[in-house]
Formats: structure tokens, sequence, C-alpha cells
């Protein structure tokens, strides 16, 4: 067979835009059969496993541990989001100084595909389930807002969530 081989960052942008098509297929597929009051919480279940278990994949094959500070956790996000995010995910991320970092989504993939097939006021979002997955596997302490239990763009708002970190300190050795 002819042609050219897909190689780097055009094979991984390949193998995530046809994992976010299985997704959305998946999704339309459960919410058809069950309903959406079924398919979103099954959505935030699979979202949150799958996120832990690529994140726990991602920290093995590259020997790293889980981030002990802000610093760390930059690294450690902005290289999880280099293998695992797609170019349609048109997100801002700031890391602040003060242990939180704030996500901003001007323009969302989900909340546009909701809306085309009709679903968008039942749906929650599962996109930060599993950016807390990755989260949750580094064995991280957080808390995230606003409540997502409606696409905030659904109602209006903009999209912007704020997940604040807290690292243990480390006990000095010597005394």
């Amino acid at each position: 067979m002819a042609g050219r081989k897909l190689e780097g960052e055009e094979f991984r942008v390949l193998l995530v835009n046809n994992w976010l098509t299985h997704d959305a297929l998946w999704y339309g597929e459960v919410a058809s059969r069950f309903g959406m009051a079924e398919a979103s919480p099954m959505n935030l279940r699979v979202c949150r496993t799958l996120g832990t278990i690529e994140y726990k994949r991602l920290m093995k094959a590259m020997g790293f541990a889980p981030p002990h500070d802000m610093a760390a956790l930059r690294e450690a996000f902005n290289l999880a989001w280099s293998v695992f995010a797609s170019p349609a995910f048109e997100t801002e991320v700031d890391f602040r100084s003060d242990g939180t970092v704030v996500m901003r989504n001007p323009r969302c993939f989900a909340h546009e595909g909701m809306t085309k097939a009709g679903l968008i006021g039942e749906y929650e979002c599962g996109i930060y389930e599993r950016i807390e997955g990755w989260f949750d596997a580094m064995g991280l302490q957080y808390t995230r807002t606003p409540d997502l239990s409606r696409c905030l763009k659904y109602k209006g708002e903009e999209c912007v969530v704020t997940i604040r970190f807290r690292f243990e300190e480390k006990e000095d050795s010597v005394r």
C-alpha cells in the first residue's frame, strides 16, 4: 500500500480525535437508549475513571512521581495535555502562585456537539471529570468551582472553572 506514514503530532491528533468521535457516538447511543437521566451520570463516571487510568499509565510510562507543588503540577498537567488533549479543546489554563488553576473555555466542542444533538439542556460536563481523574491519579487534594451539573454556557455563563490545590507541607527533617 502506497502512501505516507503518519508520525508525531499528526498521528497523536488522529488518535485523540478518533477517541472523541467514539466518545460522542457512545454518548449518543446511551442517551437514545436510556435517556439523558441515565447517560449523563454514566458519562461522568466513565470520564473520571478514564482520566485516572490514562494518567496512571502516563506516570508509569514516563517514570515520574506525583507533583508536590504548583510548579511540578504545571509540568505534569502540561504533559498530560500534550498527550491526551485534542485541538478541539480550546482551553486557556492559568496556573497561579496561590495554588489555583483557572481554566477558561471560550469555545467548547462538547457544548457545540450537545447543542447540535439537542441534548445540551440536560448535559453535565464530562471534560472536567476526566481532568479531575488526572488529579486523582496524582493523589492531589483539590476543590473545583463552580458546580458543573449543567453546562455553564447553556446557562448563559462564561465557562471558567477554578481548581484549588492543597499541597502537604514537607516536614523539616532537621530540627
